[in-house]
């Protein structure tokens, strides 16, 4: 871009200048209104020489008077001869139009608008500083990215990691977090610099030269007491202070540090590290907002910190609890089969004597010890689905069939009427027997909660792609709060006001999965006081669902 001061006068027509600019320019004591103004003035005629300037414009530009009037814009700040602004002066000096732009001048280290206006004869700018206002968009910009990486994963070491990378160089040249791995031990978790070479650099001098947490200050003393340090401008004599010996003080210096804030991760009222921004190449001086800043993000990554360590307790929990339920229900199948046998040759005694009152004595205990069986079954098949390794086996085979084994088997153990309704043959490919315990279920449910009812109903429908059945009984209905946590393991549904049924809630929540992992799927509709009705879609052809659940194997 050329000098400026052989451009000569320019025939315009002048934009609408903004009424503090008139008032100032028509009133009698013009310098003193213009000298009011909290925003920086400046006046330019139309060889770019500045004429006037404000007391504000003066404290901006950290510039006398004498250094400014008379003098070529460029004179003064050659360093713009080739920025946007230096271009927009020009543009509308010649157009006439008025123009503000958006500027971070970095020999200031801060922001501005600047709006310029033709006026006869040269051009008015005024210039306001917005440093405060960009730096909290950038603060508030990276806080909401460093939460969204800090929410996306439970591997917090990780996600923090990652925090300390987009922070260089939006927040600071270096960025470190450190935690305490044990009392009195200190471990670099990451530290991040936008030269690769140097963050191996600060890793390697960590390792030789570990953290004193005796020291009063800096690092050991935000672990020590859980509250910031902050040092919006390091000096030298800070580092003579702060530096162990000469060796230290000479590399402190080496760095260039212009600004640094360290601040602690509380967890529960403890301190479990510190996250450390540095300002050096970009001769940044850090302020109470950035502060605040800092502090929300530390917050922020404390309380993922906590979340992740309490999802790692109640994972454990949920991982004994069910080693527990396997292991019990492994121990209680052998003495409840022995008791299923001699139970039924105790009934077969009774029916060769012809002991009636015995006979309806073990004939209830059999059905009891059938109903242990089961329950323990479901516990058995639960652990299986949370662990991932139940199995299901694939053939093809008459579903119509199974319906009509497993309503024959039902039927003679109720009062209710079952019917079935559909066609009479319907081939799919699945597991069998779990596809038969997802009928035996529905219907079982049926029946149960249907206690003033005599009457079930299967419907079958299947086309070439899906075979849809549907379990219908008219009892006492689900209420619509219950609905959305039916399925929900170890759900059940109860209430003051209604009766409770015998029942772990595991039923509906091993159902769901079964076919689910089917590559099917269940819903229910449901009327307090009227009926359910619940509908499984199922495709003839089964597409395993990924591997969250449980194996194919082949029938042998």
């Amino acid at each position: 871009m050329h000098h400026d001061s052989d451009t000569g006068p320019v025939t315009f027509q002048p934009q609408p200048v903004p009424p503090e600019i008139s008032r100032s320019l028509a009133a009698p004591s013009a310098d003193l209104a213009i000298d009011q103004l909290a925003d920086g003035y400046f006046e330019m005629d139309e060889q770019y020489r500045y004429r006037r300037v404000n007391a504000a414009g003066l404290r901006i530009t950290g510039k006398s008077g004498e250094e400014l009037l008379g003098k070529h814009l460029l004179e003064v700040f050659p360093d713009v001869t080739d920025a946007p602004i230096h271009e927009t002066v020009r543009r509308v000096m010649t157009t006439g139009k008025a123009e503000s732009v958006e500027t971070y001048y970095a020999p200031f280290r801060r922001w501005f608008v600047n709006s310029f206006y033709r006026i006869p004869d040269g051009l008015a700018l005024f210039t306001r500083d917005i440093n405060d206002q960009k730096v909290l968009e950038q603060n508030l910009a990276f806080l909401a990215d460093a939460s969204m990486l800090l929410s996306s994963s439970l591997d917090t070491q990780e996600t923090l990691r990652a925090v300390a990378r987009i922070a260089v160089p939006r927040i600071g040249d270096w960025c470190a977090i450190d935690l305490l791995t044990a009392p009195g031990k200190v471990e670099l978790l990451t530290v991040a610099h936008v030269d690769p070479v140097k963050s191996q650099w600060a890793r390697d001098l960590r390792e030789s030269i570990p953290v004193d947490l005796d020291r009063p200050f800096g690092l050991a003393k935000v672990l020590q007491t859980g509250e910031p340090e902050f040092y919006p401008e390091i000096t030298d004599q800070m580092l003579v202070a702060m530096a162990r010996d000469a060796t230290a003080l000479e590399l402190a210096r080496s760095l260039g540090c212009s600004s640094a804030m360290i601040v602690p991760l509380n967890v529960r009222d403890a301190t479990i590290g510190a996250i450390t921004f540095v300002a050096t190449e970009s001769g940044r001086h850090y302020t109470t907002a950035d502060l605040a800043m800092a502090q929300e993000l530390a917050s922020r990554a404390a309380l993922a910190i906590e979340n992740s360590q309490l999802y790692a307790a109640s994972q454990h929990a949920v991982a004994l609890r069910d080693d527990f339920i396997a292991a019990a229900s492994h121990e209680l199948r052998t003495p409840v089969t022995s008791l299923k046998v001699y139970t039924e040759v105790l009934l077969r005694q009774a029916e060769q004597r012809g002991d009636h009152q015995a006979l309806r004595a073990l004939r209830a205990m059999h059905h009891q010890i059938d109903r242990l069986n089961g329950l323990i079954v479901d516990l058995l098949d639960v652990t299986r689905i949370e662990s991932g390794t139940l199995e299901l086996r694939q053939e093809e085979f008459d579903f119509r069939q199974l319906v009509d084994d497993v309503v024959d088997m039902m039927q003679a153990t109720t009062q209710h009427r079952i019917e079935v309704a559909g066609p009479s043959h319907v081939m799919v490919t699945g597991d069998h027997e779990r596809l038969g315990q997802v009928l035996t279920n529905l219907i079982s449910n049926a029946v149960k909660y249907s206690p003033q009812s005599d009457r079930v109903i299967v419907r079958l429908i299947s086309d070439a792609e899906a075979v849809i059945f549907e379990v219908e009984d008219f009892g006492i209905g689900i209420a619509p709060e219950h609905l959305p946590h039916l399925f929900d393991r170890f759900y059940r549904v109860s209430s003051s006001r209604e009766k409770t049924f015998p029942g772990l809630g595991m039923g509906l929540y091993i159902v769901q999965e079964i076919v689910r992992r089917h590559g099917g799927s269940l819903d229910v509709q449901s009327v307090s006081g009227r009926g359910s009705c619940f509908r499984v879609h199922l495709p003839v052809q089964v597409q395993t669902a990924p591997a969250a659940g449980g194996n194919w194997s082949s029938r042998a």
